[in-house]
Parts: structure tokens; C-alpha cells; sequence
């Protein structure tokens, strides 16, 4: 690691107040999966080019939405102009909750803070395993219990059941899945409510065994003090919401899982500890490959944050050192997003962040000795983003080539600047990329099918597939509006296989486990971590896409507990469970439900 990087620290001019005015005025669901965990049956209705003969056509994403039977709508709650806690949310996330083989889905709601007799609340909705979803809030037990920001799931008790941790303006709330379809709030009992170092504002938040002991940790982002700041600001001739060089920052908390249900802060003791952080998105990865899970934080208007981890329980914050606290350029970002993937499959963890309009989004590459160079402009995505401000996304394989794309979902912060530059939209189309395997991206959004006609205020990601069809599917939560369901099309003849691992010594989630294959003269690495993106987490199952390739020639698991598996001759097209420490591969039970539409 180099001892030092010369950096020259720049304000962004989009969020330094009267400044961004300036500027702008300058410038159909398928089958689920056999239920032996076995490629799936045929998509419902045509897909594009696969008519017998033809050359396989794009990806096409579906809005389902509202097919699929999903009724939310994100309620911002706000009492005239929206002020950063009504315009930054929301967050959505994606778990098994009751084991039954498909994915289910958490969002994220406003709340009435302004005494207008409105009743709303969060909303889990329960995969029917048809191409429909129920939801199941009320019977669950989970409508949240303040105004909320993000989401997050871990089986922190190493029950077999994830539990939901709700980010919330105030105090936040876990609930415990109790393994029967109901939750129990244990915020109290575990200690986890996040107030006691004065922090209101939460945000991002990941569970990770940071000591692998086999207990899941939690780490919690702190944005801006919004009371001890002005309500709104000057947007040019309009009042608006404030950039967060208007507030003070706030603390971050970090978790120990104490094994009895209850957990310690650490936060000052494992060197975390940052009060002055303007926190929105957090990540985990090894990304120095050392074994052991780091820490990446995404600060607004603030550098960003990488924590090493020193393998004894505490932190070493090595974010410009390394490279990724700033652009390239030295300036200090509107960050939204983290992802971390291995776009070029070399092995290492790369790094994406999204940043505000006219800034570019930034893809940052893994030099293999403990830094991250910008390669925003090289990899060709800095030109496609300039004029989007992107939320939350990051990196997923949509076209199952063996090679990482990007998905980002975009929309303004202020409703108002379409006020002072009608050229700018506070609903902006999301965005996608493909790779080419070449170290280079492509945008593919006009390609990409109707999911991506309609402009949103588009907020948190996750990515899971949906409907077992070894393709996956996106959703996301859109400011203000419902949220969008995108199913993948496939089609495209390419083959996968997918691994859903289960600890033993290791905690339950295998959450810091990582998964090396080899296949079709492709190396591909995945880690399961939780958080990531913005506010949001994806499916902790590891979807591989193998190209032509009908089998995988190996594949090697390293787990948190130091024990590594190798398996030989994997037939692709399959869903695999993987039990620490057992020989052989099982295959996850996935029901076999027909489809309810047309």
C-alpha cells in the first residue's frame, strides 16, 4: 500500500448550496424451478428471439409490478417542501424469510411525522412462487415503527431464519424471525436501537462477522444532524431542500454480536469510529484478499470510508491512502452506492459508487497490493453518467456471460430544480450497462425492454432472481411512487449454476464466504455479504452466469472459519445448497408452482 496519495480536496459544486443553481443554470413472471433444484421450465409467453432458428435477441426487463400483484407506494410524508429525510428514501430488501426456496421482498416507508391522520407503514410481501406476491406485513408483525430509511436481513441468532434490522430516522428496529411467519421486536433486548451516540439520521446498514467467529455484527451508517440545521435553503430563486454541507455530520455504530441475543457497541473500540461522517451506503468485502471482511462506507459531500480490518477486532481507515475516498481528480463525492464485484474476473474485488448529476458515476479498479485506481473515463461509463444523479444499483450479470454488468437507478434530490433548469428532471430513466469483457462497458438502456421507459425517482436496488429461472431480476424502490418489479427476460441460451451456502462454524448466512469457479476458460469469484447498494440488500444466493458452458470444472469455497471446499465436474443449470463441512453438493429445495398470469 502506498504511504501516500497526494490529494487536493474539492467541494462539489452540486452540493455546496446557492452554487448548484449557478451551475445548473450554466449548463410476465416464469415457473419456479423443478423442485429438485433443477434448471426451470420454459418462460411463459414468447421471449425475443428465441423462436427456433433465430439468433437469441436482447435481455428484455418487464415491469411487472403490478402483475405481480405488488400494491405499495412509497409515502415521502412531507408537509410542503421535502426536506432531506422525505426525498432520500426509500430502501428495499430481499430475503427467504420463511425458507420456502424464493425470494420475498421488504420495502421501506415514509411515515406521517406532520399529524395529518395518515396511516402507513412498511410492507413485506411474500413470493408466491406463481409470478405473484402477498402481502404479508400485518400477519408477519413487521410495519416498522418510525419513519424509514433502509433495510437489511441476517440470521444474526444463527436460528436458520433471517431477521429484519429497519433503518430508521430515530430509533431504529430489529426484528427477530421467530421461524413461523412472524417477527418479534427486539430492538430493546438487543440493544440495537442506535440513539445513544445522538445519531437520528440512519441510513445504510450490513450485518458481516467482522471477527468470524460465527456471529453475525452490525454496522450502521449515520448521515447529517438535521435539527441542528437550517429546514430549507436557497435552489437558485427557489427554496429547496439543503445540500449537507449545511449540517454537521453524524456517528456511525458498530455492533458486536454478543451470542445471547444482545449486542455491544463498539464503535470507539474497533477504531470505527467517525462522528463527522455523512453516511449513506455501506459495503463489505475482503478486497485485499486477506480472509478477513472490510468495511466500505459511501459519505456525502465528506471523503468516503474504507476500514481495513486488522484481524484483532479493530480498524484501520485507509480511505485515501487507498485511493477511493475521492475521484481521481481529488474531488469529494455525492456518494449514494456501494458495490463491490470483480468486473474483469482477475480475482479482486473492483469498486462502483454513484455520485450526483454532472459529477459521473465511478468504477474503481483493485490493484491487487491494497489500492483502488478510478477507471471511470477508461472503462467508459463516465461520459454515459454525467447527466443522471444515480442512487442505488451496482454490479449483477444480466445476460449470464460470465462477465459483471451495472444497473443503476437514478432520480434528483430536489423536486424543485426542474424550477430553475427545465432540462434537468427530478424522475430520470435508470440506467444499464453491459460488459464486454473487454475491461470496457456499453450502455444497453434503450435495448433493454419496457422496465426502462418510464422515469422514476429511483432510490434503493437489490438484485435476486425472483422466479428461479437462473436469471436475475431486479426491484426498486422509487421515492414517492410504487415501486418497480423488473423481471429478466433470459432467452439467450446461456447456462448458469447458483449456490446457496449455509454455515456451520461459520454464522448461518456464510455472510464474508467467497465462491471460485472455474468455467469455459472463465474465472469467477462472489462473496455473500450483505448491505451494499443503497439502503438495500440482494439475494445472498451466488448466481453465476457460465456463457456455453454446460459444466463447471471446479469450484472452490473459502468459508469465514478458515475451512476450504473444492468441488469437481458441477453440472450447470442447477441450484446447489452448500453445508459447511459436508462432502457433497445438495440441491436447494425450490417449489414447483405454476404461473398465475397469462
Amino acid at each position: 500500500m502506498r504511504l501516500q496519495r497526494a490529494v487536493l480536496f474539492a467541494v462539489p459544486w452540486y452540493r455546496c448550496g446557492l452554487c448548484v443553481a449557478l451551475m445548473v443554470l450554466m449548463a410476465a413472471y416464469t415457473t419456479s424451478a423443478e423442485s429438485d433444484g433443477s434448471q426451470p421450465g420454459s418462460q411463459l409467453g414468447s421471449q425475443p428471439g428465441t423462436q427456433s432458428g433465430a439468433h437469441p435477441g436482447p435481455i428484455q426487463f418487464t415491469n411487472v409490478t403490478a402483475a405481480a400483484g405488488i400494491k405499495f407506494v412509497n409515502y415521502r410524508g412531507n408537509e410542503g417542501i421535502a426536506i432531506n429525510r422525505e426525498i432520500f428514501g426509500p430502501g428495499v430488501c430481499v430475503a427467504d424469510f420463511d425458507g420456502d426456496g424464493l425470494q420475498d421482498i421488504y420495502f421501506v416507508n415514509g411515515r406521517d411525522l406532520y399529524h395529518h391522520g395518515i396511516n402507513v407503514r412498511n410492507a413485506l410481501y411474500h413470493n408466491n412462487g406463481d409470478g405473484t406476491f402477498t402481502d404479508v406485513t400485518d400477519k408477519a408483525g413487521v410495519p416498522g415503527t418510525g419513519y424509514g430509511m433502509g433495510c437489511i436481513w441476517g440470521d444474526y441468532n444463527n436460528s436458520g431464519f433471517p431477521s429484519l434490522f429497519v433503518t430508521q430516522y430515530g430509533r431504529n428496529v430489529l426484528y427477530r424471525n421467530n421461524g413461523d411467519g412472524t417477527f418479534t421486536d427486539v430492538t430493546d433486548k438487543a440493544k440495537v436501537a442506535g440513539t445513544e451516540s445522538g445519531t437520528l439520521f440512519h441510513s445504510g446498514a450490513a450485518f458481516f462477522d467482522y471477527d468470524r467467529d460465527g456471529l453475525l455484527d452490525l454496522y450502521v451508517a449515520g448521515y447529517v444532524n438535521l435539527e441542528a440545521g437550517p429546514r430549507y435553503c436557497a435552489l437558485g430563486a427557489v427554496q429547496s431542500s439543503c445540500a449537507p454541507s449545511a449540517y454537521k455530520g453524524s456517528a456511525n455504530i458498530l455492533y458486536h454480536n454478543n451470542g445471547d441475543g444482545t449486542f455491544s457497541n463498539v464503535t470507539v473500540a474497533s477504531g470505527v469510529y467517525k462522528p463527522d461522517g455523512k453516511g449513506l451506503a455501506v459495503g463489505v468485502g475482503d478486497y485485499d484478499n486477506d480472509g478477513w471482511p472490510d468495511l466500505f462506507g459511501a459519505n456525502d459531500g465528506v471523503p468516503s470510508f474504507l476500514f481495513h480490518n486488522d484481524h484483532n477486532g479493530k480498524f484501520t481507515e485507509v480511505g485515501i491512502t487507498s485511493g477511493m475516498a475521492t475521484t481521481a481528480r481529488g474531488n469529494i463525492m455525492a456518494a449514494m452506492c456501494i458495490s463491490l464485484g470483480d468486473y474483469d474476473n482477475d480475482g479482486w474485488l473492483d469498486l462502483y459508487i454513484s455520485d450526483f448529476q454532472k459529477a459521473s458515476d465511478h468504477i474503481w479498479h483493485n490493484d491487487h497490493q491494497g489500492d483502488f485506481w478510478d477507471v471511470s473515463s477508461e472503462v467508459g461509463i463516465e461520459y454515459s453518467t454525467r447527466d443522471e444523479l444515480s442512487f442505488g444499483g451496482g454490479f449483477f450479470d444480466y445476460d449470464n456471460d460470465g462477465w459483471l454488468d451495472l444497473f443503476i437507478a437514478n432520480g434528483h434530490v430536489y423536486p424543485e430544480i426542474e424550477a430553475i433548469d427545465p432540462q434537468t428532471h427530478f424522475k430520470q430513466i435508470n440506467t444499464l450497462f453491459h460488459n464486454e469483457g473487454n475491461g470496457k462497458f456499453v450502455e444497453t438502456t434503450k435495448q433493454a425492454g419496457d422496465g426502462f421507459k418510464t422515469p422514476y425517482a429511483g432510490r434503493g436496488v437489490a438484485f435476486a432472481d425472483f422466479d428461479n429461472d437462473g436469471f436475475v431480476d431486479i426491484v426498486v424502490g422509487n421515492n414517492g411512487d410504487p415501486p418497480l418489479l423488473l423481471h429478466n427476460s433470459g432467452g439467450n441460451g446461456n447456462h448458469f449454476v447458483n449456490f446457496r451456502l449455509v454455515g456451520t462454524k461459520s454464522n448461518r448466512d456464510a455472510m464474508g464466504a467467497r465462491i471460485h469457479i472455474v468455467a469455459g476458460g472463465l474465472s469467477q469469484i462472489r462473496e455473500i455479504a450483505g448491505g451494499g447498494s443503497y439502503l438495500s440488500q440482494s439475494d445472498l444466493r451466488a448466481n453465476f452466469g457460465l456463457a456455453k458452458a454446460t459444466h463447471v470444472e471446479t469450484v472452490e469455497i473459502s468459508w469465514p472459519s478458515g475451512l476450504k471446499q473444492v468441488f469437481h465436474d458441477v453440472e450447470a443449470d442447477k441450484f446447489y445448497l452448500v453445508v459447511e463441512g459436508k462432502e457433497q453438493l445438495e440441491l436447494q429445495k425450490i417449489p414447483h408452482k405454476a404461473s398465475s398470469q397469462p
